[in-house]
């Protein structure tokens, strides 16, 4: 017979969006890219969600229609309270931690250190003391504490500290996330980042730096499927996309979806990353960083054999398609009806002329 404290936690119904299937589930950033899309997800299976954001209700009340009614609770919490942190997981059987600092803000108060470190394994820590079974950490593939990017190397911290606070914690390392709203594709397409169609890059780096783009879908896939996966208890999962590109050919291709005449111009990284710390300087929300340009022409590391999304029983959506799709809300009204077809093949057609 359950005990009375985990009455609660007895599945209900059928199945599915109007059921409740036993779980009770915490996640931190979900209304971030990553957080909402595992969200929904849970919703639809049927479990019980808070809903944990340090964020205007603004930007997470639309987060309540992704289960039923009373199935998402929207709950506010500080990274640097660890009160609030306990009230979001005293009564859940999974946390996933979706919390990410990507990118500089010129007047924000928590650093790259204080959000994906020291907050990652403080979540953990309390997450193990609130007696919850599994926590689901997301981190970056290729972290390291010797990177040149501050955010590679907070995230090469948080690992060491999530597992120092809860030994069973699963890690899902993502190569260069892409989605219609990712801040990377956002920055190749923009004009802001264009003189008359010339796009400058860093010399040498954008033809040599190798990029395995995974769609934001997958990591929610990956994220649900490891939070009820026994054999995903104290591992460590790299999530790469179905092909490789190099910087170049990432740019190339995000402008033939657009249909826009484009130059890549090398330029000294010294000029590049001055360009950008001049968006840096906008008092909200820049286009780009500094940060994310080291990471964008960096290159990540070969498939080392780690388990990722094939083990997880995950088929990755084809990265052309998620690119074309993701420049089709910015092409000009006269290229609407182009299919994805078309543009694949626009594309055939230019790399056989370059052999």
């Amino acid at each position: 017979m359950a005990s009375a404290s985990r009455l609660a936690h007895l599945p209900v119904g059928s199945g599915y969006r109007s059921s409740f299937n036993g779980l009770v589930v915490t996640v931190f950033g979900a209304s971030g890219l990553v957080g909402r899309l595992v969200t929904n997800r849970l919703g639809r299976d049927g479990a019980s969600i808070v809903a944990a954001t340090h964020r205007d209700n603004q930007f997470s009340k639309d987060l309540k229609v992704c289960g039923d009614l009373g199935q998402v609770n929207i709950q506010g919490f500080n990274l640097r309270d660890e009160e609030s942190i306990y009230n979001c997981v005293k009564h859940s059987d999974v946390v996933i931690n979706c919390v990410n600092r990507p990118y500089f803000k010129k007047f924000q108060r928590n650093t790259f250190r204080d959000t994906n470190a020291i907050g990652a394994g403080r979540l953990a820590r309390i997450s193990k003391e609130a007696g919850v079974e599994r926590f689901i950490h997301n981190s970056a593939v290729g972290c390291h504490k010797d990177h040149a990017s501050q955010f590679m190397r907070s995230k090469a911290e948080g690992e060491e500290l999530v597992r120092e606070g809860f030994p069973e914690a699963t890690i899902i390392r993502t190569c260069l996330p892409i989605d219609r709203y990712d801040r990377s594709l956002h920055f190749i397409r923009s004009q802001w980042a264009m003189v008359a169609g010339i796009k400058p890059v860093f010399a040498g780096s954008y033809k040599t730096a190798v990029k395995y783009p995974v769609c934001y879908r997958d990591i929610a896939k990956a994220t649900l499927a490891a939070s009820t996966d026994s054999d995903a208890i104290g591992r460590t999962y790299e999530l790469y996309g179905p092909s490789k590109y190099t910087v170049e050919e990432l740019y190339e291709l995000c402008f033939l979806s657009l249909f826009r005449n484009h130059y890549l111009v090398p330029v000294p990284a010294a000029v590049c990353r001055a360009f950008v710390w001049f968006h840096e300087m906008h008092l909200f929300d820049p286009l780009f960083s500094r940060d994310e340009l080291n990471n964008l022409y960096s290159a990540e590391k070969e498939p080392s054999g780690m388990p990722g999304l094939a083990e997880l029983g995950i088929t990755p959506e084809d990265t052309k398609f998620v690119i074309i799709d993701a420049m089709r809300m910015w092409r000009s009204p006269y290229f609407d009806n182009i299919s994805y077809d078309d543009v694949v093949h626009e594309q055939e057609q230019i790399e056989k002329m370059r052999q």
